[in-house]
């Protein structure tokens, strides 16, 4: 039997009476209620693996794949899918099917993260509008399943570790169709082109974007400043940053003389003058990056200030 998933369905009331989100931290919610998951890790890692399993999965399979020679891993595994129903199932609808030997989740009307950006791939990106791309960018909470690690089960460790690399190639194709589709000096793109760069550090077209986008928003110190620290980590890899250079020569040279005749332009009224803000890596004990990188996102959504890049403030940052 194969698992079963549909367009998701709005209860009567217009709201989604159970969603999935697999993309970041694993949570269940049912009337956008939050539904307590059970502390044992492989019974969710069972629930994600059903989910994306394209078919009915064997029981003996899914035994060897999370119980590492337990005494009992059928009793295991049938307490993990008696926990499940119970997480799972609705009062007109069993989604926790188990057929002979083999065990499906049903999915139908239910929203799950992982499965509508899935229908977007097979669609294809290039199809969707700039709105859309958004959408789905803004499902990615996090990595897959973030935070969970199930141990002394190498053969999960290997799925999981293939699936992060598959939402994390589909997000970083949502942020280039997105990119690609924004005007390119909004401040919407800066934030897409930040989060492309943090995903795939070493990806030139990334950079090469961010370059475009601060070139053209007359940025040129900025974009010299994210340029030099992106070459000197591309140095600490042992990677030729020599395209990024020409690039950034063809862009300059373009830029300059809009910028030149911008300045001996009178100035203006300071109160129509566009500010630019700046946020720096916290103080701390601990590691704040991603409350930096979260600070950044949301308030390059403005359009009253600019914000400006996270590369060209890690080079103010190495300064003190």
């Amino acid at each position: 039997m194969e698992t079963l998933v549909e367009s998701a369905l709005p209860g009567d009331d217009g709201v989604m009476a159970l969603k999935l989100r697999l993309l970041g931290p694993l949570a269940v919610s049912r009337r956008d209620m939050t539904c307590p998951l059970p502390a044992s890790r492989k019974l969710r890692a069972l629930l994600a693996y059903l989910t994306l399993a394209p078919q009915a999965v064997g029981r003996t399979h899914l035994c060897e794949l999370l119980w590492d020679i337990p005494n009992d891993p059928r009793g295991e595994l049938r307490w993990c899918l008696s926990k499940l129903r119970g997480l799972l199932d609705g009062p007109d609808r069993d989604r926790v099917v188990a057929n002979d030997d083999r065990v499906a989740l049903d999915l139908g009307g239910c929203a799950v993260d992982v499965n509508e950006m899935s229908a977007c791939i097979a669609t294809g990106l290039e199809k969707l509008e700039p709105a859309r791309l958004a959408g789905l960018s803004r499902l990615f909470a996090g990595d897959f399943l973030e935070g969970l690690e199930v141990d002394r089960c190498p053969d999960f460790a290997a799925w999981l570790m293939a699936q992060r690399r598959r939402f994390r190639a589909w997000h970083v194709a949502v942020l280039e169709h997105l990119v690609a589709g924004l005007d390119g000096t909004g401040d919407e793109v800066f934030a897409s082109l930040e989060k492309w760069i943090e995903l795939a550090p070493f990806d030139r077209r990334a950079h090469m974007g961010l370059l475009a986008a601060l070139a053209a928003r007359g940025r040129l110190h900025e974009a010299d400043e994210h340029l030099a620290a992106t070459v000197r980590r591309f140095d600490a890899e042992g990677m030729d940053a020599t395209a990024l250079h020409e690039e950034w020569r063809r862009l300059k040279s373009r830029a300059l003389p809009s910028v030149q005749g911008a300045a001996a332009q009178p100035a203006e009224p300071l109160l129509h003058r566009r500010r630019a803000l700046a946020i720096m890596p916290f103080i701390g004990e601990t590691k704040s990056d991603g409350l930096t990188q979260d600070i950044i996102t949301r308030l390059a959504k403005l359009r009253s200030f600019a914000v400006i890049a996270r590369g060209s403030v890690a080079v103010l940052a190495e300064r003190g």
